[in-house]
């Protein structure tokens, strides 16, 4: 027993510094990869658009919902006062709008989904060379996307968030490539033609005449 014991300290003993050194070599950092997208320049433009079109599409959702409320709100008060075809039209109409007002949300998540990829894509894909660059200059062990739902991480030190850092980086990097397009063809006038010297006039050589302007045929300005 006293032998076993032993043993198990000196497993302890020779394992333990070589965890430290393993966990000492590790260098593990998190972040936000969507807020960093977001918070960038050309993020905060791409989602002023994206929020517009939203804005859009729920005032008129808004308003294809109050139809619906207004047309079942005649039906419960007035249904005992209309007639058999009034209802039947009425109901026809309710079911019109529910159809519609479903359709158009479906259609409007499927739009807004592909609006926010379309804007934020070319600056995802920017962030994340970005990101794979900071990770071999830092030299990186892993970094978590808390970002990300499944990531399962319940804290982090603050001190390894990286976020702020890869948003100034995403916004360096569009300084510096808005900076080497090269500018924008201005438009060149042209130049002002000389004016064309006047024909000279040759006296007619002697036994040749002149030559006349046809005469216009009748009916002819």
């Amino acid at each position: 027993m006293i032998r076993l014991r032993w043993v198990l300290v000196l497993v302890v003993t020779f394992l333990f510094p070589l965890a430290l050194a393993r966990s000492q070599s590790s260098k593990i950092a998190v972040v936000d990869f969507e807020k960093a997208i977001v918070e960038s320049v050309e993020g905060k433009k791409s989602s002023e658009k994206f929020n517009a079109t939203l804005q859009s599409k729920q005032a008129d959702a808004e308003k294809r919902q109050k139809e619906l409320e207004d047309a079942q709100k005649k039906l419960q008060t007035q249904e005992r006062t209309l007639s058999e075809t009034a209802k039947a039209n009425l109901q026809k109409d309710i079911e019109r709008h529910t159809t519609e007002l479903k359709r158009f949300n479906e259609d409007a998540q499927k739009e807004l989904q592909s609006l926010r990829d379309e804007l934020l894509r070319p600056i995802a894909e920017r962030a994340s060379g970005i990101l794979n660059a900071l990770a071999a200059e830092q030299g990186y062990t892993l970094i978590v996307d808390i970002s990300n739902p499944q990531s399962n991480v319940v804290w982090s030190n603050p001190k390894n968030d990286i976020t702020e850092e890869l948003t100034r980086r995403i916004d360096a990097a569009t300084k510096t490539t808005e900076a080497a397009k090269p500018p924008a063809p201005s438009a060149v006038r042209p130049a002002t033609p000389a004016p064309a010297p006047p024909p000279r006039t040759v006296a007619p050589a002697p036994g040749i005449s002149r030559p006349t302007a046809p005469t216009p045929a009748p009916g002819r300005p």
